[in-house]
């Protein structure tokens, strides 16, 4: 049992240096290796690619595909908003990096509302917020749909000084609350979020929609700003 616990600890320490070897090595670039955080490019169309996803055109399909590897679907719906469909790689490991990753999409109301009406199960959250399990149908539907935005989720917490040196001094910070910074990159569609009591993670939108997500946060940072007043 003594081995057993040696060697876990062991293969922990060991992947936490690879991975902050990978973040602040001088690590080829070319594209025959494609899959690294910061590898974003930036494209005409006002859209962008990273992890060799398309956003905007690259479906959940060929993602799954190139993933090797098949999601997690649900619907979550809110009050007042519109339902959201998240689709979830829980475990994944792209070019040595161990991370989740969280697949957004663009879908008409009457879809999103069909979609919640043939759900399979409905269940209330602690919030408040309902939680939708999906009918095969309406799964098999949206892996046809392209993937526009990813919130891709470190196995590691993210450290302001290797972020910086991979992604370069952000456009705008944004202070979201006390334990909470957001360091955004619009010309990247990328918004960084680091928190003191979690890891932290990245957003990818096309740089074109970016500023859907920079309004909202301003707000909450404004209202924010107002209730500590």
């Amino acid at each position: 049992m003594a081995r057993q616990t040696t060697l876990m600890v062991l293969a922990v320490v060991l992947a936490a240096v690879l991975i902050g070897w990978l973040l602040s090595a001088n690590i080829d670039t070319t594209p025959l290796n494609r899959g690294l955080p910061w590898q974003i490019e930036t494209l005409d169309d006002g859209s962008s690619r990273v992890f060799q996803i398309h956003l905007g055109h690259t479906t959940l399909a060929e993602v799954s595909h190139n993933f090797k590897q098949q999601p997690e679907f649900t619907m979550f719906v809110t009050e007042g908003q519109a339902p959201v469909i998240e689709v979830y790689f829980n475990r994944l490991r792209i070019s040595g990096l161990g991370a989740k990753m969280v697949m957004g999409f663009e879908l008409p109301a009457a879809d999103l509302e069909a979609i919640y009406n043939r759900g399979v199960r409905i269940s209330t959250l602690g919030s408040g917020e309902r939680k939708v399990t999906m009918s095969d149908e309406d799964m098999a539907y949206i892996r046809q749909q392209p993937v526009v935005s990813i919130t891709y989720i470190p196995s590691v917490k993210l450290d302001a000084e290797l972020v910086k040196k991979r992604f370069g001094e952000p456009a705008e910070r944004i202070q979201e609350n006390s334990d909470t910074e957001h360091w955004l990159y619009p010309q990247k569609g990328l918004d960084i979020v680091l928190n003191r009591g979690s890891k932290g993670l990245l957003q990818y939108v096309r740089p074109s929609r970016f500023e859907q997500v920079v309004k909202p946060l301003k707000a909450l940072s404004e209202q924010t700003d107002k209730n500590n007043e």
